[in-house]
């Protein structure tokens, strides 16, 4: 297809059918290996019409990812703030009491598009969003550990150990979404698993204390 006109660059569904080809490009190659050549082709468009649309892959890709790892970082920054008015004795206890609650939110943002949280976890490497789990996995477990630390009879865990733990709940969620389980399973085994992560956290914490 020719070179779209300037007076084109408002016409949504050329956007949409542009992201909706990058999408199943990424989706098949990751974000690095994907050719931009064949998300234009698949759209229906020539490599330099994307570029009326786009500035680069990256800014096609962060058109898909973002609006999920955006949202989800808020809601975390939602809940901590939530967490942090609570009193600081009583904060390593009370974390859970605030958190589960939360846990349909965050799988609803997840499973909005369950593609785009495919790609921030399996296809990004190269982009900003690779590392996106560790990074949530690791301000997690400082949360958690800060809040021991101003806990009466709580010791904090070794931060290694704290962030093998909370990598492996974090993974848990996202490999939840992406495998297709529906919305009440995820929630379910979520809520199931924070319970048996706090009590082995708060158990660790006695011993090394």
């Amino acid at each position: 297809m020719a070179r779209r006109k300037q007076s084109d660059l408002g016409d949504m569904s050329t956007r949409d059918r542009i992201i909706e080809s990058a999408r199943n490009c990424f989706l098949e190659y990751g974000f690095q290996a994907a050719p931009l050549r064949k998300i234009a082709e698949d759209a229906g468009f020539t490599s330099g019409a994307l570029f009326g649309y786009f500035d680069s892959k990256e800014d096609l890709f962060y058109a898909i990812t973002d609006p999920i790892a955006e949202t989800v970082v808020k809601k975390l920054d939602e809940i901590r703030a939530e967490m942090d008015a609570q009193p600081e004795k009583q904060r390593l206890n009370s974390m859970g009491q605030v958190y589960y609650p939360h846990i349909p939110e965050i799988v609803d943002i997840l499973l909005a598009d369950r593609d785009a949280t495919k790609l921030i976890v399996t296809g990004s490497k190269g982009t900003k969003h690779e590392g996106f789990l560790d990074r949530i996995a690791d301000r997690n477990a400082t949360e958690i550990n800060k809040a021991a630390t101003q806990a009466e009879n709580a010791g904090s865990i070794e931060q290694q150990t704290m962030d093998i733990l909370m990598d492996g709940y974090v993974s848990t969620l996202f490999n939840l979404i992406t495998s297709g389980k529906d919305r009440d399973t995820i929630i379910k085994c979520m809520e199931a698993i924070g319970r048996v992560y706090e009590v082995g956290i708060t158990a660790l914490m006695k011993k090394e204390k």
